[in-house]
């Protein structure tokens, strides 16, 4: 078991196109940007890799084998015994928990915490019908109200990005709350290796200041996945002007947009289900019950 490196970009991707995910955690972005905040480490067991949060040491947190569905009923049984059954296997899929629901010595718990929001792309771009009334009001506010421009990020408003970040962190006192300092150093992790990651990123200018970030990438071949979307609250509608404008841009090819979960905030579970998803991806943890 070692720390994840960007040198692993290669591999995860080759994976991950060999075996298409649908949770939002598996992306090389994911967890390089976060391998700090989590610890994350990379490991492997009868040709299935791992990728371990070693954030406790005594209880690592291991996501779904990456490999062959038929070697993961046993990579799992394995982990446990060599781990005394101290590991757990966090944002498990579906597919996977369902190997294990009548398994002796092993417990299924439903997270729905962590079940991602998946949307139907068309309606996030075109924002039609009696659904999306109070969206398009806010679009059509703040484009009365601002002369803005949309842009794709590149290596000449990377600088501008980063300082929005950081002008955004400063007015939420990202420094107070453990969670949003741990997304500030995720999202500059993003931007700083913007390039090197291949991600897509979109940005709203007013009078040439940047106000709002969004970034994503291709999860599977029918899914783009938001990993970030940040803006100006003070800005009213800006935050549905991104969101629009970014999916327009950058997801319009693909059927899904998946924008990640809600992670138990009652404004954002409420803030996610007023855009309509089109389903969720349940998620799952398997424990040692013995």
């Amino acid at each position: 078991m070692r720390p994840i490196v960007l040198g692993d970009k290669y591999t995860f991707d080759r994976l991950f196109k060999k075996y298409p995910p649908q949770v939002s955690e598996f992306t090389f972005t994911n967890l390089f940007a976060w391998r700090c905040a989590y610890r994350f480490c990379v490991s492997s067991l009868d040709d299935c890799v791992l990728a371990i949060s070693a954030k406790d040491k005594k209880s690592p947190h291991i996501f779904d084998p990456i490999g062959e569905q038929t070697k993961k009923r046993s990579v799992v049984r394995e982990v446990f015994s060599l781990m005394a059954g101290r590991a757990k296997f966090v944002r498990v899929p579906e597919a996977t928990a369902g190997l294990f629901v009548d398994e002796a010595g092993i417990g299924v718990e439903e997270d729905r915490d962590n079940f991602d929001y998946v949307y139907s792309a068309r309606d996030l771009i075109e924002l039609k019908g009696r659904d999306f009334d109070a969206k398009r009001n806010f679009i059509r506010r703040f484009e009365e109200q601002y002369t803005f421009k949309y842009e794709k990020i590149t290596k000449a408003n990377l600088g501008k990005c980063l300082s929005f970040e950081e002008e955004w962190c400063n007015a939420k006192e990202c420094q107070r709350v453990e969670g949003l300092a741990a997304e500030r150093a995720a999202t500059q992790e993003m931007l700083r290796h913007f390039e090197r990651l291949g991600i897509s990123g979109g940005i709203i200018e007013i009078n040439g200041k940047v106000e709002a970030v969004a970034l994503g990438e291709e999860l599977n071949a029918e899914t783009f996945v938001v990993h970030v979307e940040k803006a100006n609250s003070g800005c009213q509608g800006i935050y549905q002007a991104i969101s629009q404008l970014f999916i327009s841009n950058e997801a319009g090819r693909f059927a899904y947009v998946n924008r990640e979960q809600d992670l138990g905030v009652s404004g954002l579970r409420k803030a996610k289900a007023s855009y309509h998803p089109h389903h969720m991806v349940k998620k799952y943890n398997l424990v040692y019950s013995r």
